[in-house]
């Protein structure tokens, strides 16, 4: 009886139909946050609208100088992360002629936003596929991943992070695709161009890619040094051979476009660091301190580093303990509720289910990847590169967090959404460890998986938002309040629930 529910449940895990439902949850999620949640939300809405409205105004996405009136995002000439700005600047320039109120332009620009990040959900299973995992298990993973809250929440709204979805699971599939010509001991010219053209224009969306973007490229050094090096020339033959079988159209596309990509990221990567010394030059490298105090981010940390120096308060020298409250921040900070500045910046805490939900699956999923680590990485390329890509974004994330601590002496970059572009990549590996535990018992796998959809469901995803959320949190529209106070009374009742705010062993920072 149990074996034949239980192969009943995995026959619709495992089906077309029951992935088209989760992205239509998925839309379903974002549209709530993007039709009821007021502008601006918590992640740097306002910020990125403002910078979008910044770049209508100019054709190209280049400064000599700092533009009239930009202070209050800092240093723009400079800034790496400028592209998902520039590209949004198109749309919004047609939606202004449309109309000049705000309110709508702001709802138009966040179904953009839905509409890309979807997209990456669907590119991401074909990445999970790809590394073998069965279509249940992808689709599980992609489930799993929309009902962490903050990701409805991050989706429907203005927000560069939404770009960097699809194209991290592009270059993704991409590099794959460059291991499968490796391994035939080939290598197209046109993937590896449009796989260098695509990371180096996500890396102009957000410089936080770069760490991949590296763990790509050393992944290639290495696997073609250690699996294939006594096949090199040939490669490199295939390669020139390929290049002169494509078209000259292709050729002067796909080089034009490389050409361009690079002197794009020179513009701003390669200066900063020739110029400033940092990828990323802080505000008052480039402007006046009396202009960067328009900009919120860089003054308010300016104010915390003068604390420093004046001796009022200082940070820990222990990276260890950093590390543990680095990664309880980030357990949290997925699964919370927060809303924009509007409410300066209230946030509540995860409820209960969904957030221990995930802290069981990712504490037992790390055990099991160390004990079957060997099994998972081996002949398996490409696990092995989504593990350093994960494993070098971690470092440089947690570096990163580091340094503006010791500068500020607060726990910052410590956001879940930091997490998102790579959540799905560690989901593949930990799913992959436990399809290895539970190789000869795969009715308890779908148990687990079953336990778990329930458990997440119990609040997770976009019911974190809507049971935390209060009036305030809403567009100024009596519809939009009414219908969320049902809604809340409704869900409230068949999710388990605790007070908003309250202080325990588990919510030690609250």
């Amino acid at each position: 009886m149990i074996n034949n529910i239980t192969d009943r449940i995995h026959s619709i895990l495992n089906s077309k139909g029951f992935f088209k439902f989760v992205i239509i949850f998925f839309i379903i999620e974002a549209s709530w946050i993007a039709l009821t949640a007021i502008y601006p939300q918590a992640f740097d809405e306002q910020y990125h609208f403002g910078l979008i409205k910044l770049y209508s105004h100019h054709l190209w996405p280049f400064f000599s100088k700092q533009p009239a009136g930009a202070n209050q995002f800092g240093a723009v000439a400079v800034n790496s992360s400028y592209l998902y700005h520039y590209l949004m600047s198109f749309p919004y320039r047609f939606i202004e002629l449309i109309t000049k109120n705000q309110d709508i332009q702001i709802i138009i620009l966040r179904f953009i936003d839905i509409a890309m990040f979807t997209y990456g959900l669907i590119l991401f299973r074909k990445v999970l596929l790809k590394t073998r995992l069965s279509k249940a298990m992808s689709n599980l993973i992609i489930f799993v991943f929309i009902l962490i809250p903050i990701v409805p929440q991050l989706a429907g709204q203005v927000n560069y992070d939404d770009l960097m979805i699809p194209l991290v699971a592009a270059v993704c599939l991409l590099s794959f695709n460059m291991i499968d010509q490796i391994k035939k001991h080939q290598l197209s010219f046109k993937t590896t161009a449009l796989m260098l053209i695509l990371a180096t224009f996500t890396s102009l969306v957000k410089f936080a890619f770069l760490p991949i973007y590296l763990a790509v490229v050393l992944f290639f050094v290495f696997y073609i040094y250690r699996y294939h090096r006594s096949y090199f020339f040939k490669i490199w033959n295939s390669f020139i051979l390929d290049f002169k079988k494509q078209s000259l159209k292709l050729k002067i596309v796909l080089i034009s476009l490389l050409l361009i990509s690079v002197a794009m990221f020179a513009q701003r990567d390669l200066v900063n660091i020739v110029k400033y010394h940092s990828l990323n030059p802080s505000c008052s490298s480039v402007l006046s301190i009396k202009d960067c105090k328009a900009y919120p981010v860089w003054y308010a940390n300016y104010i915390r580093h003068k604390a420093i120096i004046d001796h009022k308060k200082s940070a820990s020298d222990n990276i260890i303990v950093y590390i543990g409250q680095w990664l309880y921040w980030m357990w949290y900070r997925l699964f919370f509720a927060v809303n924009g500045p509007g409410s300066h910046f209230t946030n509540y805490p995860p409820l209960p289910l969904p957030s221990a939900m995930a802290l069981i699956v990712g504490v037992s999923g790390l055990i099991v990847a160390i004990k079957y680590r060997k099994k998972i990485l081996k002949a398996n390329p490409y696990v092995i590169l989504l593990f350093l890509m994960s494993l070098i974004y971690l470092i440089a994330l947690i570096t990163q967090g580091y340094s503006t601590y010791r500068f500020t002496a607060v726990l910052e970059n410590m956001n879940g959404r930091y997490l998102l572009p790579i959540l799905i990549l560690i989901g593949a590996i930990l799913a992959r460890a436990f399809s290895l535990a539970f190789k000869k018992y795969g009715h308890l796998k779908v148990i687990a998986a079953c336990i778990t959809i329930i458990m997440l469901l119990e609040g997770g995803g976009i019911f974190t938002y809507i049971i935390r959320s209060n009036d305030s949190w809403y567009w100024h529209s009596n519809k939009v309040v009414k219908v969320n106070k049902v809604v809340r009374k409704i869900t409230k009742k068949v999710v388990v629930t605790d007070k908003k705010s309250y202080a325990t062993k588990v919510w030690f920072f609250n």
